[in-house]
Parts: structure tokens; C-alpha cells; sequence
């Protein structure tokens, strides 16, 4: 359901989409990030001086709503 959702969003230009597996990125990434249960969309931002900070999270299957939702406002 989010996978498909993601492909009917239209990303703000300043917006980079990356997914992430457990089976290829090891649990300790996922760790390292908060998550515990999958799907879970993290929106992050990188400052000026170049650390990265996270926004929004939205944990569980996400539909087109609440991804634009999850983008409002950045």
C-alpha cells in the first residue's frame, strides 16, 4: 500500500525519496534511526551548517493522504 502510494505522490523539488530494507541494511541502521515496526516514513532535513535533523515520522501503511500529510509545510 505505501509503495504504491509513494509512486501517485508528486515529491516537492527539494525532496529525495530513499527506501530502506531490513534485509539489506542490517538491523542496527534501523536501530539507529528509531524505527521499530516497518513501514515507517521518516522525512528528514539537513541544516545549514550540514547535520541532518528529522521533521516527521508516520509509522504503519500510508496511503497518498497521509504522505502529503507528511510533506505539508516544509
Amino acid at each position: 500500500m505505501t509503495s504504491l502510494a509513494l509512486q501517485q505522490v508528486v515529491l516537492p523539488a527539494n525532496v529525495v525519496f530513499e527506501k530502506r530494507k531490513l534485509e539489506i541494511d542490517g538491523e542496527e541502521e534501523f536501530r539507529a534511526c528509531g524505527v521499530q515496526s516497518t513501514p515507517t516514513l521518516v522525512l528528514y532535513r539537513s541544516t545549514e551548517e550540514g547535520q541532518i535533523t528529522e521533521v516527521r515520522r508516520h509509522v504503519g501503511g500510508a496511503n497518498v493522504a497521509a504522505i502529503e500529510s507528511l510533506l505539508n509545510d516544509i
